[in-house]
């Protein structure tokens, strides 16, 4: 087959369907895997719930369907006449939503959808354009590099998930780079985030429900080199298919820093990340430090850890000077807050009095040394 044929194939063949033809895919990247064995008819409340679609029927129901933006489709061997939509899932649940009164009394918020449907004039005998693929391998092309680019809004995870797809039904790095128009070196960086995601799960610090939110935490993570240094992942480069990005004498330090960015449990125990620049800016060089991880390991807080870094090798002045403004501006937010109302708490009476004796204790050393008392 020559280069001319190949493209040819993978274009498809443009044509007109029904709308009540069209079934969501099962296999659409932007749902979690748990979802994969649902029928057409479950999915769709599942579309409604996580992505955005009763905007896109909105948008129907005042302007009808753009006939310029055709669905990627493939014949579904389950049901004659019909059609998978490989690519337009959610303008597909939108169409389904306003023809189709079946499917809208399983979704959330039915009667809003019924309110919307009856001043829609779409019904599910109206033609659509779509391009049919001969199979799910042959719309690859064009799907994957409609998403990957950055024209749609496939997420993070979403885009990972297509890559490592890809990888391991036996493509190589180049060959997806090419399939789909991107750098080989994002090809491999989204791989082996897709890879870290995997053993993060296994280790139960990702799930099915939380996985799209977390994910791009972690692919900040692996793009720092002290944090992939700190679990022996290598950059994506050197990173080879099937092999698990966190080598196994590795597997404690991973979860230690899937703690620092996640939080150990529902309640978030011993997370110190609150927001994704943390990671970077902050986390990345206390991690390269000694003195920084034993903060942090010690259940300091990533702003203690990082104090505690700054501090590292500065000369004894500007140490004790900085400890001191620390201990100062400390005071000086205690005296901001309500202090009458917990003066005669016990603990806090026991916290003054330490303070007092440690301040006592380097005022003698002044005094010793002759300094001003005044």
């Amino acid at each position: 087959m020559t280069n001319e044929d190949t493209v040819e194939a993978h274009l498809g063949e443009q044509r007109n369907v029904t709308v009540g033809s069209l079934r969501v895919d099962a296999e659409n990247p932007r749902l979690a895997g748990k979802f994969r064995d649902l029928s057409h008819m479950k999915l769709l409340p599942i579309m409604v719930l996580g992505h955005e679609t009763f905007a896109v029927a909105e948008s129907f129901a005042d302007n009808g369907y753009f006939m310029s933006e055709p669905l990627l489709v493939i014949a579904d061997p389950d049901e004659d006449d019909s059609w998978i939509v490989v690519e337009g899932n959610r303008r597909t649940t939108a169409l389904v939503g306003l023809t189709n009164v079946e499917a809208r009394k399983t979704f959330p918020d039915a009667d809003k959808w019924d309110k919307l449907a009856a001043r829609c004039p779409i019904t599910a005998q109206d033609l659509i354009p779509v391009v049919v693929h001969e199979s799910r391998e042959a719309a690859q092309i064009q799907l994957g590099s409609t998403h990957m680019d950055g024209k749609l809004d496939w997420s993070p995870h979403a885009q990972a998930t297509y890559v490592a797809n890809r990888v391991d039904e036996g493509m190589s790095f180049d060959e997806v780079a090419k399939l789909i128009g991107i750098k080989r070196t994002d090809v491999r960086d989204h791989y082996r985030d897709y890879a870290l995601a995997r053993q993060a799960r296994e280790l139960g610090y990702l799930s099915e429900r939380n996985i799209e939110r977390k994910f791009s935490l972690l692919t900040v993570a692996a793009r720092n080199p002290n944090l992939r240094s700190h679990v022996g992942v290598p950059a994506g480069s050197l990173l080879q298919p099937g092999v698990a990005p966190v080598p196994s004498d590795k597997t404690e330090q991973f979860e230690e820093l899937l703690t620092w960015i996640f939080g150990s449990d529902d309640e978030e125990t011993g997370k110190v990340i609150t927001e994704s620049r943390d990671i970077q800016n902050v986390l990345g060089k206390v991690v390269a430090s000694d003195v920084g991880i034993a903060s942090l390991r010690s259940g300091e807080s990533l702003e203690q850890a990082a104090q505690k870094l700054k501090e590292e090798g500065m000369p004894a002045r500007e140490r004790i000077i900085s400890f001191l403004t620390t201990s100062k501006r400390a005071l000086q937010k205690a005296s901001a807050e309500d202090f009458s109302s917990v003066a005669t708490d016990s603990e806090v009476e026991a916290l003054m009095t330490d303070i007092e004796s440690a301040a006592s204790a380097l005022r003698g050393i002044i005094e010793d040394r002759g300094g001003n008392t005044d």
